[in-house]
């Protein structure tokens, strides 16, 4: 028994160090979920299927840092906050079907800006809306400044850029 109870610790704490998570759709009908991008563990790769499919799912997004996301309350969107570096952060919303195929409805603005770093605050559901904070770092005078944007998500789907 004691062997068992090791085992499953290690097993544990081996998933949490090597940064898996994963992030239920409010419906529990969906999984986002992250693995190890390189071989020494770095990086994150989100993938997206049906919850409790054996399949790995489309891949979302993947960098050599750190990836976290946030579901709508009617599990229709995924919010995908892809964090470059500790200056960078960029926002993409997939909407996710019934077949859990992703398409891409938003991005933020000015991708890859360095000391810009957006977060999901909210959703609006009934208006198709999310709710960010954009974090912006300003040289002269050296200051941060906290911006709310109310952004609509689109109908039409936008093109994926390749994930680095």
């Amino acid at each position: 028994m004691r062997a068992l109870v090791m085992a499953v610790a290690i097993t544990l704490i081996t998933q949490a160090l090597a940064g898996e998570h994963a992030f239920v759709s409010p419906n529990g009908e969906f999984e986002a979920y992250t693995v190890p991008a390189n071989d020494n563990g770095s990086g994150m790769k989100l993938f997206l299927h049906r919850a409790n499919s054996r399949d790995a799912g489309v891949l979302l997004r993947q960098n050599n840092r750190w990836i976290d996301a946030k579901w709508s309350p009617d599990s229709k969107f995924l919010a995908v906050i892809d964090h470059l570096d500790g200056h960078i952060a960029d926002v993409y919303v997939f909407g996710v079907g019934a077949d859990a195929v992703p398409t891409l409805f938003y991005h933020t603005p000015d991708l890859h800006k360095y000391d810009v770093k957006w977060e999901v605050t909210g959703w609006d559901v009934p208006r198709r809306e999310v709710i960010l904070d954009k974090e912006a770092k300003h040289e002269l005078p050296s200051r941060t400044t906290h911006d709310k944007v109310v952004a609509r998500v689109g109908t039409e789907s936008l093109k994926r850029e390749d994930t680095e």
